[in-house]
């Protein structure tokens, strides 16, 4: 398959869909991609920034991620994870708030983290790679941030950057990169891009993101060495169940493109 027939194949999936789209998908031959600058509602992708900055600031001696982190119940927000349904007091190292962050996508971790990373540091470091779409105004469930005009955003363009910087990026040491890259692949959600890949085949590192009428995923696959950072970004969905189904098969597409490349 070569990458204009994968890109065919990936609009005429994605072209049906009930709603605005984006994708972006960068492969070792070059890259396809449809309104991958449009700015969406980032969802739970802004949790990828969170993690690289906190990254960065254990490497400079800023976060130590073995420091026990207190879940008040001050601290506590709904949505997806876990930590919210933990004891008042319950103890956590930084680590593993990024861990559940990432993995069950908790957002009571994505607001602790804001707070001990700092929002602004976390905008500070969007800007040092140029992900100009991409921007954090308010923590995970802040109703009366949303109801004041705030929000999180990116595009499809800028989440392949984050995944870029996290796979073989300058900004930090190999040993973070290859943390964050365990995190990502220890996934609990992989039922979008993923969904219909053989996971015994492909190495599979992912994060994806809802709100209402929205289903993003972003991913990095690996197929016997050769790497594929691919991005799917969606918003006012009327039929939100039909959108997951069709990022499965746009994941089916990028297999089988993967495998296909391998034989040549």
């Amino acid at each position: 398959m070569t990458l204009d027939e994968l890109k065919n194949r990936v609009n005429g999936i994605i072209d049906p869909l009930n709603g605005e789209f984006a994708y972006y998908i960068e492969t070792e031959e070059g890259y396809i991609g449809k309104n991958e600058e449009k700015v969406f509602p980032a969802a739970s992708l802004i949790k990828l920034p969170i993690l690289i900055e906190a990254f960065r600031q254990k490497e400079a001696g800023l976060l130590d991620l073995s420091v026990p982190v207190h879940i008040n119940q001050k601290d506590k927000v709904g949505g997806a994870g876990v930590m919210n349904h933990l004891s008042p007091g319950a103890s956590l190292t930084v680590l593993d708030v990024l861990t559940l962050m990432i993995t069950v996508s908790d957002n009571t971790g994505a607001n602790v983290m804001i707070e001990h990373a700092g929002r602004e540091r976390i905008n500070a470091l969007l800007t040092e790679l140029q992900c100009d779409q991409t921007v954090l105004e308010r923590k995970l469930m802040d109703f009366k941030a949303i109801e004041a005009g705030k929000n999180n955003y990116t595009s499809a363009k800028d989440v392949v950057l984050l995944l870029k910087e996290i796979h073989h990026g300058k900004l930090l040491q190999n040993e973070s990169r290859k943390m964050m890259l365990d995190i990502l692949r220890n996934q609990q959600f992989r039922h979008k891009l993923p969904g219909s890949m053989d996971e015994e085949a492909v190495i599979i590192a992912n994060k994806t993101g809802e709100l209402q009428g929205t289903e993003h995923d972003a991913a990095i696959f690996e197929y016997n060495g050769r790497i594929i950072f691919a991005v799917v970004l969606t918003k006012n969905l009327t039929r939100e169940a039909d959108a997951r189904h069709k990022l499965a098969a746009v994941g089916t597409a990028i297999q089988d493109y993967l495998i296909s490349v391998q034989k040549n």
